[in-house]
């Protein structure tokens, strides 16, 4: 069980300056320089970090031969669990910050993009 924890342990560590990063007030980020739709994209980085993070642990625990399409199923629903808590916890909890539905769709762009990668990868290594 602890061997499963650490191959994942780089993503409970983005997981957790995910978390950090949804939770501070707006205003922490003003010296930031900022431009239309620049939220949208850190949130579709940050998703997008976080879910190849999150195959890298599959990579690892299955020793570099993981199956291909469990792993995008698994992977997704996870990543959009956590990307409706992030947002759910933005509206409820922490009030000075906005939960957004384009938010959660950027967030969703951005598993996405990591499933693509993901496969990208996993036809690579079935070549070799």
């Amino acid at each position: 069980m602890i061997k499963i924890l650490l191959d994942y342990k780089w993503c409970f560590i983005w997981a957790i300056i995910v978390i950090v990063l949804c939770t501070l007030p707006g205003n922490n980020f003003d010296a930031v320089p900022a431009y239309p739709g620049m939220d949208k994209l850190v949130h579709c980085g940050m998703f997008f970090v976080f879910c190849t993070l999150l195959y890298n642990g599959v990579i690892q625990q299955f020793h570099g031969k993981p199956t291909r399409w469990l792993p995008i199923f698994v992977v997704s629903i996870l990543g959009f669990l956590f990307a409706g808590l992030t947002e759910l916890l933005q509206l409820y909890i922490f009030t000075y910050r906005s939960g957004d539905w384009w938010d959660l769709f950027a967030d969703s762009i951005g598993i996405g993009m990591a499933g693509f990668a993901y496969l990208l990868n996993y036809v690579d290594r079935r070549r070799k």
